[in-house]
């Protein structure tokens, strides 16, 4: 399952068809932070393109981290975090035709992983966590 059409019309709607591929949707070492940088003009113009990020996650769950991590930001959105959302863009040009595989492996067990990241957020110091549902080989949430 891909959303191939729906990746190449959003990165034609924001002109991204003739920037260079990154190969990580987001710099793990880079924080963001909710204060740090200047406020954006226009705020819809980066809420909008995370709410189609996060519509993006259903089938692309590599960015499905990084899409939330920059929703904590759309109250309030910055310089920083609208060139993080631009990364995120270039990292989808790379392949917009992956997606998820499902498997037809005839065993249907079900796992569950999850994780966290104690503390993380450098604003809240919250918690993040995230986990993973596979049927079989494939996942389904």
């Amino acid at each position: 399952m891909t959303q191939r059409k729906f990746t190449n019309d959003l990165l034609k709607e924001y002109n991204y068809l003739g920037y260079t591929t990154v190969s990580s949707p987001l710099d793990s070492t880079i924080k963001l932070k909710a204060g740090e940088g200047s406020l954006l003009l226009y705020p819809m113009y980066y809420r909008k393109l995370v709410e189609k990020l996060n519509f993006l996650t259903n089938t692309k769950l590599d960015i499905a981290y990084n899409v939330q991590h920059l929703s904590r930001f759309m109250k309030a959105p910055r310089e920083p975090h609208l060139k993080a959302v631009w990364h995120v863009l270039r990292y989808l040009k790379q392949d917009p035709r992956l997606g998820i595989f499902l498997s037809k492996d005839p065993n249907y067990g079900l796992k569950a992983y999850c994780d966290s990241d104690w503390a993380s957020c450098p604003d809240s110091r919250k918690s993040v966590s995230g986990y993973i549902v596979l049927l079989g080989d494939s996942p389904i949430s």
